[in-house]
């Protein structure tokens, strides 16, 4: 995992990244962190039934600007949590992407997140990414897909 100040990151994706999802998470499954061990992370738009909340981080965000490519960065840019004031980013690397998962994400926010460093999705609605992941981002946490900007 890499983690950075905002300042240091913002940076550097202004400069190369362009982002391609924003969202906030606004709500927190009460069974999400029973697939943290198994490195899985589902994203939902606010317009998931009850059965799905449980299990899903609930976001805030509603378009998808391009599709998703192996590449591309996962980024969280979890709230201050200490006296500094500062956040803490944390960016995961995507290397593998689903068939459906550019779709699932533009048509309900939802994304099913594999911190497994896999090369292939393991399901249609999946991407991968790498680091591992350690800690559960809170609520309040950004999370960003960017890309590389096109020159």
């Amino acid at each position: 995992m890499v983690a950075h100040s905002d300042q240091t990151a913002s940076t550097v994706c202004e400069g190369q990244f362009v982002v391609k999802y924003h969202a906030i998470i606004q709500e927190i499954g009460p069974t999400v962190s029973e697939f943290l061990p198994h490195g899985i992370l589902i994203f939902f738009g606010e317009s998931a039934p009850a059965e799905l909340r449980e299990v899903s981080l609930i976001h805030n965000g509603t378009q998808l600007v391009s599709e998703l490519i192996v590449g591309d960065l996962l980024r969280f840019v979890l709230p201050a949590s200490d006296a500094s004031g500062e956040a803490q980013i944390v960016l995961h690397r995507i290397t593998a992407v689903g068939d459906m998962a550019n779709a699932n994400l533009a048509e309900l926010g939802h994304l099913v997140v594999h911190f497994d460093a896999a090369s292939t999705a393991n399901l249609p609605g999946t991407i991968s990414v790498e680091p591992s992941l350690t800690t559960l981002p809170p609520v309040g946490t950004i999370v960003e897909l960017l890309g590389l900007e096109e020159k």
